[in-house]
């Protein structure tokens, strides 16, 4: 299970409690069983494919989390077919880590490449809000490998519904590659958002 930066910070919806909770703290269980596959009407039947490759079976593995608030009595109930989970740190996934302030903008990180300690992909805003937001979002910044296997990054500015780069998520209208540097493709970044620019 892998996220890209985009993944790890956008998209996600926080689970709310009553408006007037005094003490908003969840308690988290996961509890994992076996379901079985049922009919429009309910009935569970033996489950036939036409398909011969078809791995699925009349039942299924389950896994189920339960968010309780014992202030004000809210749960909420997300259930859905196995998946993997795995438990790690923030500092691999690179959510709840603090993003670093470089020429006047947030660069937060991603996920780390496996067998470095270093992030892989940033995302950059102008502003540092509690929860980032796609209209918070200014760039974001890529390490790859350069012609001779050295560290090179990349990077893409101005979000634009109709922009020529990006392939899934926010579409941008400006790119880069051949920095030395996550700093200098921040920079690089910073002069192409009028507000940061004008102040430099």
């Amino acid at each position: 299970m892998s996220l890209r930066v985009q993944e790890t910070y956008l998209g996600w919806r926080e689970l709310s409690h009553m408006k007037d909770c005094a003490r908003p703290v969840w308690s988290v269980d996961v509890r994992d069983d076996e379901s079985y596959r049922s009919s429009y009407g309910g009935v569970a039947e033996r489950y036939s494919c036409p398909n011969e490759g078809c791995d699925h079976g009349g039942s299924y593995p389950r896994t189920t989390v339960r968010l309780v608030c014992l202030s004000c009595h809210v749960v909420h109930l997300i259930s859905g077919e196995s998946g993997r989970s795995r438990t790690v740190t923030t500092k691999s996934t690179g959510f709840g880590e603090p993003p670093r302030k470089i020429s006047g903008l947030y660069v937060w990180p991603g996920e780390v490449w496996p067998w470095t300690d270093e992030p892989r992909e940033f995302l950059v805003t102008w502003t540092r809000p509690s929860r980032l937001q796609v209209s918070d979002v200014v760039g974001e910044i890529f390490e790859g490998r350069g012609p001779r296997g050295g560290r090179q990054f990349s990077a893409v500015a101005l979000p634009n519904p109709n922009g020529a780069y990006g392939i899934t998520g926010i579409r941008w209208s400006r790119s880069e590659e051949g920095f030395n540097s996550c700093a200098a493709a921040a920079k690089w970044i910073a002069a192409q958002v009028p507000e940061i620019g004008e102040s430099k």
